[in-house]
């Protein structure tokens, strides 16, 4: 969990580098200015330190948990430093200016400047106690120096945040994209569905009624009857064709239905018209988004559209768990099956898989001849 005194930014690349060669720098500058080779080594142990602390900690993030301790033990780096008494002040003083602003950046603007307060007390301090009064001009540049840094943080933070916020609002962008693409998809189904059924779908119910009246009207002795009783059974198949593509395109509303209840109410409906018996097994518990639904929604209706015509199937099982964090759809036939080497894209295949492909999943068709075909749509939760 992120501290509520954190504000969770980016490091920007220069203020990274920058910070790595004020290191090295200002340390090798310090140290030539100390008289002891010990002193020189302590100077450098303790850079080395407060490079180590923001490399492994402030870097990696985890100062987040406890931003008192971090900036904390580099205030306490820092002021052993000082108690070295290197003739070069303003070298120790370049690195609480740069430790003033990753604490800009990644604090609270509050508590940000606690922390840059305590570090111009700090060097302050050490000015009057080494320099006395004449160390005034000093510290009031360092008033300057430490609010220019502060705001610098700041800027680099608002910055940052802009630029999480600017990429939040493009994913938004994108995800109602996506959804507009999907709607503008669902309406041209309902129009195609709607077309359908009130031209093509009515003409063929006419031509079933007109071969009708003409089959009652002729004796089976003529030879117009056996070639008029063939064609009202070919305008009725016609007719069921269309109501099942009907269906198909123009699905039960899933906006208003969970995917369990449209799969169930589908699946009876296709039973009764089909006349093939249906097992169903569903997991109601079963919840996704919008996406998943239409896909898998239209994996089943597209695998028992090739029950239907091609199976010769008088019993089919419809199952839908979650496993292995996955959500998995089986429809599974004892039908006549085929080679699925050879014949599993005539099928739909293709189909299916492009549809799931779009939300991360995959469909698999098992089948031998003789033997029925079962198959079998994953999506992988998110």
């Amino acid at each position: 969990m992120v501290n509520d005194t954190v504000v969770r930014v980016r490091i920007p690349p220069l203020l990274d580098v920058a910070t790595y060669i004020s290191l090295v720098v200002m340390s090798l500058i310090a140290a030539r200015t100390l008289p002891t080779m010990d002193a020189q080594l302590t100077l450098f142990g303790l850079f080395a330190v407060y490079g180590l602390l923001y490399h492994f900690v402030f870097r990696a993030g985890y100062y987040e948990k406890n931003p008192v301790l971090y900036f904390g033990l580099q205030l306490l780096v820092l002021i052993s430093l000082l108690l070295l008494q290197p003739p070069f002040v303003d070298g120790i003083n370049f690195i609480f200016l740069m430790v003033s602003i990753h604490a800009a950046l990644v604090l609270t603007r509050n508590i940000a400047s606690l922390w840059i307060a305590a570090y111009f007390l700090v060097i302050s301090t050490f000015i009057f106690i080494t320099v006395g009064v004449d160390g005034f001009v000093a510290i009031s540049f360092y008033v300057v120096a430490y609010a220019i840094c502060g705001v610098f943080g700041h800027i680099l933070q608002q910055a940052d945040l802009a630029r999480q916020h600017n990429q939040q609002l493009i994913e938004e962008l994108k995800a109602t994209q996506q959804k507009l693409q999907e709607l503008a998809v669902v309406d041209e189904r309902n129009r195609l569905a709607r077309d359908l059924h009130d031209s093509v779908k009515q003409q063929v119910f006419a031509i079933s009624m007109q071969l009708s009246a003409a089959r009652t009207a002729l004796s089976e002795t003529d030879k117009a009857y056996q070639p008029v009783t063939e064609a009202e059974q070919l305008a009725q198949q016609a007719g069921t064709e269309l109501t099942t593509l009907i269906s198909a395109l123009r699905p039960p509303s899933l906006e208003s239905k969970s995917l369990t209840d449209a799969i169930k109410e589908y699946v009876n409906e296709w039973s009764r018209q089909n006349h093939i018996e249906v097992q169903l097994k569903i997991d109601s518990a079963i919840v996704v988004d919008q996406q998943v639904e239409q896909a898998l929604f239209r994996v089943l209706q597209e695998a028992l559209a090739n029950v239907a015509r091609h199976s010769k199937a008088d019993r089919v099982g419809v199952e839908l768990k979650s496993e292995n964090n996955e959500i998995m759809l089986t429809i599974e036939d004892n039908g006549v099956g085929f080679d699925a080497k050879q014949t599993a894209k005539g099928i739909g295949l293709h189909s299916m898989q492009e549809r799931l492909i779009t939300i991360n999943g995959k469909v698999d068709v098992i089948s031998e001849r003789s033997k029925g075909t079962r198959v079998v749509a994953k999506v992988r939760r998110s």
